[in-house]
């Protein structure tokens, strides 16, 4: 009886042993497995960072608007994509990279971002064109300011309807531009004020006269809504700038130009031959490297084109 005791104890302890060392076993199995597939990351890693891999070797680069890169392109980072001969007085863009051009004896052309002639103007009016607003690309708003006129197309330039601002109390209008919900910014020569309109001739807002704001007689020539701000170019003192309900908000030091165009938050304008840049956050001016710059009357800038104005002859840029 006792030897079987003995044997039964003598049992368990060999099972716990064997129980022991199995853990033990196991202990340090999981480690080597541990170390040699440490060993193997770190060899994968030195591999992927070796210099001649040429994604370790990127920098991280900053993101930037390619029009703010404009004024670092010299002449050979931009690229002739067409050019139109013909003797014009105006050329105008939308945000679709069209292309508008008056011609000297008052046709207007439409053309696409890569120089095809899209569609012209199948009317004639016995006057002079002095603006064409195209900011909305499905509407365009044709400004002639002898007949103190303004007159709709569709995107075909098709005739869809006009304005005689004189039947509702526009005396003479020194410029015009379409509004943001499509409906008329007007200058008037008559008091002064920037006044909005419906097309049904409704005024909607007034500024006030602008002198309160102007050091110099005024001499407004262009008119530009952004969407969120309205620009009065005013040659004399500056750009006035208002909010879409006519308050004056302040005059951007931007003087001696004809027309200006604001894209984001950054105002650009030909200006003692040549184009220039104003930033509305950080007040500085940049000035741009055009190609050809010979000859050079006007420029327009939109998305990766520039378009330039000559004597004899448009061209488009991509750049």
């Amino acid at each position: 009886m006792m030897e079987k005791q003995l044997n039964s104890k003598s049992m368990k302890v060999r099972k716990r042993l064997l129980f022991v060392v199995c853990g033990l076993w196991l202990v340090v199995f999981t480690a080597q497995a541990a170390m040699v597939w440490e060993k193997r990351f770190e060899i994968r890693n030195s591999k992927f960072e070796r210099k001649d891999n040429p994604i370790s070797n990127v920098q991280p680069q900053a993101f930037s608007n390619p029009k703010s890169q404009l004024s670092t392109q010299t002449d050979s980072g931009f690229i002739l994509i067409k050019t139109i001969p013909i003797e014009a007085k105006d050329i105008q863009t939308d945000r679709l990279g069209n292309l508008y051009i008056v011609s000297k004896t008052n046709q207007l052309y439409k053309y696409g971002a890569n120089g095809k002639l899209l569609s012209t103007l199948n009317y004639k009016y016995l006057g002079n064109i002095t603006h064409v607003d195209a900011t909305n690309p499905m509407e365009i708003y044709v400004f002639y300011k002898e007949l103190n006129l303004v007159v709709f197309l569709d995107n075909n330039l098709a005739y869809r309807g006009e304005m005689k601002l004189g039947d509702y109390g526009i005396g003479q209008a020194a410029a015009i531009c379409r509004s943001f919900d499509n409906g008329i910014w007007v200058f008037d020569l008559g008091d002064l004020q920037l006044k909005k309109m419906d097309k049904n001739g409704e005024n909607l807002q007034t500024t006030g006269n602008i002198r309160q704001y102007a050091t110099q007689p005024s001499a407004v020539l262009f008119l530009y809504d952004n969407n969120e701000k309205v620009f009065v170019n005013d040659s004399a003192n500056g750009v006035l700038m208002f909010n879409i309900f006519g308050t004056y908000a302040k005059t951007l030091p931007i003087k001696g130009c004809t027309e200006i165009k604001v894209i984001n938050d950054e105002v650009y304008y030909w200006q003692s031959f040549q184009l220039k840049k104003y930033r509305l956050k950080s007040f500085d001016i940049q000035v741009f490297t055009l190609p050809d710059a010979t000859e050079i009357r006007d420029v327009s800038i939109e998305k990766d084109r520039v378009y330039l104005l000559k004597s004899a002859e448009v061209s488009i840029y991509g750049f």
